[in-house]
């Protein structure tokens, strides 16, 4: 009677350890594998995917600009500009400055993406958008920053730019 329990619970182990050891080695790709929806990979300092973080309005990041100072917000919208250009200085060396014209049903906002300078991480670059495009972006806010007696100023970087599934 014990040696058959014994050897059951031998058994029992054994599978147990074997089915624990292709949860390892296989890693979590293979987790993935039987999940339908596609995963977006981890942006921002905080490191979620962008569906995770709450999409604001581009006309409340707009009148509440002081509210998202130095924060990274999600804005989406469709891009009506993309004009990019060299600049010399505030870099190792010349890099391209790409300002996207991007537009909501509540608003309009400049996004600027610095290219090499900058800290877009995405795939997709800024110059690489057209008009018309639908896209989903993370950005760090610098607002309400005082101008030259202009009154305030309100700069959007680029930290990460996917494409919008229509």
């Amino acid at each position: 009677m014990i040696p058959l329990l014994t050897t059951r619970l031998c058994i029992f182990a054994l599978s147990s350890l074997a089915m624990i050891g292709t949860l390892i080695v296989g890693g979590p790709e293979s987790s993935f594998a039987l999940d339908p929806l596609p995963r977006s990979p981890r942006v921002g300092s905080v490191q979620i995917p962008l569906g995770s973080y709450e999409r604001i309005p581009i006309g409340k990041l707009l009148s509440n600009s002081t509210n998202y100072h130095l924060h990274e917000i999600r804005i989406a919208g469709t891009v009506r500009i993309v004009q990019t250009q060299i600049k010399t200085r505030g870099c190792v060396g010349p890099y391209e400055l790409t300002v996207i014209s991007l537009e909501d049903e509540s608003g309009v906002v400049d996004v600027l993406d610095q290219g090499a300078c900058g800290r877009n991480t995405s795939t997709v670059r800024a110059p690489m958008l057209t008009s018309g495009d639908h896209v989903d972006l993370l950005v760090l806010v610098f607002g309400a920053t005082k101008t030259d007696g202009l009154g305030d100023s309100l700069e959007v970087f680029a930290l990460w730019i996917e494409r919008a599934q229509d």
